[in-house]
């Protein structure tokens, strides 16, 4: 039988002699190599959207806009997770006799190279998630939705983007993208 101590000594000399072998043939130590952390860069292109800005939506189903409801909302875009991510609250606005309101959240992956952003609002009840590009002064976000058990695209794009106000619009195409339709544009502007 094998004392105790006798054992514990050899498990350790054992362990250590791993290590140094290890260490000897280049293993990556744990500070070489590692991936980047904390915030992405690419999250101060979005930096002037924090604050409160006025929303002027008109929203329909109709291909004639003329026939749109409009709304009036807010909506506040905040850092969270020390500026990982960018969240936005809408809300405010009255649609088909109820009160409408959402959240969502938009980062940037800096393994996948694009931008991320989910949905989920209190008429939907289901979070929806795109996926997208910045260029310019403009953002596009595509993701799938489902409309009455339908599975379909959604692309939303903001455009003409400026620190004190950008254009808003949403599109579904329920052919893979063949086509898109608008669903609802909107305007918002900066409050002072």
């Amino acid at each position: 039988m094998i004392p105790k101590r006798s054992f514990l000594a050899g498990l350790l000399l054992i362990v250590a002699a791993g290590l140094a072998v290890a260490g000897d043939e280049g293993q990556m130590k744990p500070s070489q190599d590692m991936p980047p952390m904390g915030p992405p860069k690419q999250m101060q292109d979005i930096k002037w959207l924090a604050g409160e800005w006025d929303v002027v939506m008109k929203t329909g189903m109709d291909p004639d806009p003329s026939t749109w409801s409009e709304m009036n909302a807010a909506c506040t875009y905040t850092y969270i997770l020390d500026g990982a991510a960018m969240q936005y609250d809408f809300g405010g606005a009255e649609w088909a006799g109820m009160p409408f309101e959402g959240t969502g959240i938009q980062c940037y992956d800096r393994e996948k190279k694009q931008w991320q952003m989910s949905w989920i609002d209190n008429m939907s009840g289901r979070m929806s998630l795109y996926t997208g590009t910045r260029s310019g002064d403009s953002t596009v976000m595509t993701g799938r939705e489902m409309w009455n058990g339908q599975e379909m695209l959604g692309r939303i794009t903001s455009y003409n983007e400026t620190p004190g106000s950008f254009d808003w619009k949403m599109e579904s195409s329920p052919d893979g993208g063949n086509t898109w339709v608008t669903t609802a544009v909107a305007v918002y502007t900066k409050k002072k």
